[in-house]
């Protein structure tokens, strides 16, 4: 376990690194807000607990020993990360929002039709709708939790079953004229198949199906769910739409089913967050009510 000796002089060496930085008291004690004098006593009392001497000092200036360069140059990287660290909890800890990545469909579909609800629950709350097309990432700290659809696999996140749609093939009525009639599953590969984010429904389907295909299939892969929505309505393909989720279009007959099978996908989608996101009571509130929404539907 890390263990740091108690008498280590904290604020000397912060004033260090400042002076280092300017190799001039004076402009060092002027950043400080404290005088030369101050800062020259901090100095000398760390090189005194060092055991070394951090600066070579004339009448005209001063000038970092080989001891002091090399030091200097690691509590320089040290308090770097200490004051980015500070200012991350800070920030986080005086948050009013609460920020979830998710991709065009299930945000405009699902999640926004929820808002009214989420508006009861956390009055006092912001809800930021962060646009997140492909994949899982929190490195910028700006997303708090995520709604993924996958398989639940994102080593060294929580990952929990959120919502799990029926699929089934949809296609324009365009595409649907005498030389691409459609009978039975088999001849969907007649057409150019749409797939999202890869081939693996497309894949689990036809076998679901019982239709034997070659692999790789042919298409086109998307990353971004609406955009291989506007491809299928602009008659570009055919592609597995998850049902909940394309009502208006079905009902419109923008889009129509030529195989009327529903499938349940092994893949669906989940709420996808760090670990320690659960600290955080507005993030476990928010899971909680997220969680009610989905089995409610």
């Amino acid at each position: 376990m890390f263990q740091l000796d108690t008498d280590v002089p904290l604020v000397a060496i912060r004033t260090f690194v400042i002076a280092a930085h300017f190799q001039n008291f004076r402009r060092a004690a002027e950043a400080l807000g404290v005088t030369p004098t101050a800062v020259s006593s901090q100095i000398r009392s760390l090189e005194s607990y060092l055991g070394s001497a951090l600066f070579d000092r004339n009448a005209q200036s001063v000038e970092l020993t080989d001891t002091g360069r090399q030091f200097a140059e690691v509590c320089e990287t040290i308090l770097t990360r200490l004051d980015k660290a500070v200012h991350d909890v800070r920030q986080t800890a005086n948050r009013t929002s609460i920020a979830i990545g998710v991709g065009a469909l299930i945000g405009s579909q699902w999640l926004s039709k929820r808002l009214f609800s989420f508006w009861q629950c956390f009055p006092e709350r912001n809800l930021y709708m962060q646009y997140s097309p492909g994949g899982v990432e929190f490195s910028d700290g700006l997303t708090d939790m995520m709604l993924a659809w996958g398989d639940g696999q994102w080593p060294g996140l929580v990952s929990e079953p959120l919502l799990r749609f029926n699929i089934s093939p949809v296609i324009a009525p365009s595409l649907l004229d005498g030389v691409n009639r459609i009978r039975e599953p088999a001849d969907l590969l007649k057409l150019p198949l749409l797939h999202w984010k890869d081939q693996s429904d497309w894949l689990e389907w036809f076998e679901a199906m019982n239709v034997e295909v070659s692999r790789p299939l042919r298409g086109v892969v998307f990353d971004d769910s609406s955009v291989l929505l506007r491809a299928a309505l602009s008659g570009q393909g055919v592609a597995l739409g998850l049902l909940p989720l394309i009502e208006s279009e079905l009902q419109s007959r923008q889009l129509i089913r030529p195989i009327e099978t529903d499938y349940t996908p092994s893949r669906c989608y989940y709420l996808v967050y760090p670990s320690e996101a659960m600290k955080r009571s507005p993030l476990k509130a928010f899971r909680d009510w997220i969680m009610r929404e989905a089995n409610g539907n």
